[in-house]
């Protein structure tokens, strides 16, 4: 038997009318700013550099150890 908080994570928006389905997407996108706007004046601007460059190394990495990656001017063999 299902428990209310599976219930809850279950449910949709199939029932939601466009207006509401807007409305609650403009409140997630106020929140994600907000909580944005947050993390800017605790960490400082710096802090999203830094994340991004650890994150594109990050990927770089997962890149070169795929099976599919080439390098430039190199084949895939």
């Amino acid at each position: 038997m299902a428990t209310t908080n599976e219930n809850n994570k279950n449910k949709n928006t199939e029932n939601l009318s466009a207006e509401e389905k807007q409305k609650m997407h403009d409140n997630y996108a106020a929140m994600g700013q907000k909580g944005g706007n947050t993390t800017k004046e605790t960490h400082g601007k710096e802090f999203y550099h830094e994340i991004g460059q650890q994150g594109g190394n990050a990927r770089k990495e997962q890149m070169a150890h795929s099976s599919s990656y080439t390098k430039e001017g190199e084949e895939n063999k």
